[in-house]
């Protein structure tokens, strides 16, 4: 084992030595070329060339001036006297507000009178959508056409044809006769006309204040008891009508109603 180490050591060593001296061969034949080829150059090659270059300054100051270089800088003024400091004004205090005078008010001061603003008239415009009715001559009435009936007089209304009647109240100078018509167009609501008889019912009733039908009676019977029971029926089931109007100021108003059938 040992004989076998050491010949791979022998082996080794000879192959490093054989390494060794090829490179330093190597080495010498390199040299001697380098050798050769400085003293085999070209004369020309070896020789400095000197070039007039004129090398460029650059000035950092300021821009350029009159040309000043070999003359005598002009010297500084003498000064033969100190001059004085010069004084500062002393600070002037502004001046002192003035007081605000007292003014006293005026004791009876009144004030000036208003002129009143004139009046001014307009004309009276005229409508341009209803135009005014005519007739053989000028006439007060309740509606704003000729309805061709009679005018209603206070204390009663006219019937103005077809079924119906007379109504009238113990006021001959009523002041709302537009309350009785109101009145009737409720009461014949509940009215019954178509009875097969002909005849004339006149009731006998109260309206309260607040509108209520009371002490209903038939003043005038029409001897057909089917048509006084009617008339009858007509303000029970009525019962209540519109308050009576403000400008009436009784608390109760009787009214007398004509009930007309006919046939």
């Amino acid at each position: 084992m040992q004989e076998a180490v050491s010949s791979i050591l022998t082996d080794r060593a000879r192959e490093a030595g054989d390494i060794t001296a090829a490179v330093v061969l190597v080495s010498f034949v390199g040299h001697g070329l380098l050798i050769a080829l400085l003293v085999l150059m070209p004369a020309d090659w070896r020789q400095h060339v000197d070039t007039d270059v004129t090398p460029m300054m650059i000035t950092l100051g300021g821009a350029s001036g009159p040309e000043s270089g070999g003359l005598t800088p002009i010297p500084g003024r003498a000064v033969q006297e100190v001059a004085p400091p010069q004084a500062r004004p002393a600070p002037q205090a502004p001046p002192a507000p003035k007081a605000p005078e007292m003014v006293l008010p005026e004791l009876k001061a009144k004030p000036a009178a208003k002129a009143p603003p004139k009046r001014v008239d307009k004309p009276l415009e005229k409508s341009t959508s209803r135009k005014p009715t005519t007739g053989a001559q000028v006439k007060p009435g309740g509606s704003a056409v000729d309805t061709g009936g009679a005018p209603i007089p206070f204390g009663g209304l006219s019937s103005g044809g077809g079924p119906g009647g007379g109504v009238f109240t113990d006021y001959a100078n009523f002041c709302c006769p537009a309350y009785l018509i109101q009145m009737s167009t409720f009461i014949q609501r509940n009215w019954d006309t178509n009875q097969g008889a002909a005849g004339k019912v006149q009731m006998k009733f109260t309206i309260r204040r607040d509108g209520v039908i009371e002490d209903i009676q038939i003043e005038k019977p029409s001897n057909i008891a089917m048509l006084d029971l009617a008339s009858q029926r007509a303000l029970v089931k009525t019962r209540r009508l519109p308050p009576l109007p403000r400008e009436f100021t009784e608390n109760k108003l009787t009214v007398h109603l004509i009930f007309e059938y006919q046939r």
